[in-house]
C-alpha cells in the first residue's frame, strides 16, 4: 500500500469490501467479516499515507482517478460500520457495540481532524483496543454533527441495550434524536 497511487489503493479495498459484500450475500458471515477486515486494514494503511504526505508539507491534489482525501477517510469509517452491522447481524453485541463505536470515533475523529489539521495516525493506531465503556467520551456537538453520527449512535445504542447497559444505550439514543432534530428539524423522518 505504500508504493501504491492512491487509486490502486483504493481499487483493492474495493475488491476486498466487494467480496466481502459477495459472502455477506451468500450468509457466508465469518469469510465476509475476514474480508471486510482485509479492505479495513488496508484503507487505514492508505489514510496513513495520506497523513504522512500531508505532514511532509506536501498537499494532496488528487488526479481525475484518484479519491479525494475526505474520500479515503470515510472509507475507512464504511469499513468499521460494514464490520459492526455483520457482528450485529450475526447477534454478537459486545463486539457489534465496539465495531460500532470504533466507527463513530473515527468519524468524529476525521471531522475534527480535518478542521484542526493534526495528525491522526496515532488516533488510528490507538482504536484497535478501544473498549466499550470509552463510548462516553465521544461528545456530541451538535453544531457540527451528520446524520451519519446520528445512525452511529443509534446502532451504538441497541447494541448496548442488548448487552445490558441501557443507562449509556439511553444516552446515545438521545443523542441521535438530538441529531436528527438539528438536521432535519420536526420533520425528520425518525423524530415524528
Amino acid at each position: 500500500i505504500r508504493k501504491m497511487q492512491p487509486h490502486h489503493a483504493q481499487a483493492l479495498i474495493n475488491v476486498r469490501s466487494n467480496m466481502g459484500e459477495l459472502l455477506l450475500q451468500q450468509d457466508d458471515i465469518d469469510n465476509a467479516l475476514n474480508q471486510i477486515r482485509s479492505a479495513l486494514e488496508l484503507a487505514k494503511a492508505d489514510v496513513e499515507n495520506l497523513i504522512d504526505e500531508e505532514e511532509k508539507g506536501g498537499i494532496y491534489i488528487p488526479s481525475i482517478h484518484e479519491p479525494s482525501p475526505a474520500e479515503r477517510k470515510n472509507a475507512v469509517v464504511d469499513l468499521q460500520l460494514k464490520i459492526a452491522d455483520c457482528l450485529s447481524y450475526k447477534e454478537d453485541y459486545d463486539l457489534a457495540a465496539e465495531a460500532y463505536e470504533k466507527a463513530l470515533h473515527l468519524h468524529v475523529g476525521f471531522r475534527r481532524w480535518n478542521r484542526s489539521r493534526k495528525s491522526t495516525k496515532k488516533y488510528l493506531n490507538q482504536l484497535s483496543g478501544l473498549p466499550v465503556s470509552t463510548s462516553t467520551n465521544v461528545e456530541v456537538d451538535i453544531s457540527n454533527t451528520t446524520s451519519l453520527e446520528a445512525a452511529l449512535r443509534n446502532s451504538l445504542a441497541d447494541c448496548l441495550a442488548h448487552i445490558g447497559q441501557p443507562e449509556l444505550s439511553l444516552k446515545h439514543y438521545e443523542a441521535s434524536l438530538a441529531i436528527k432534530r438539528r438536521i432535519g428539524g420536526g420533520h425528520h423522518n425518525e423524530v415524528a
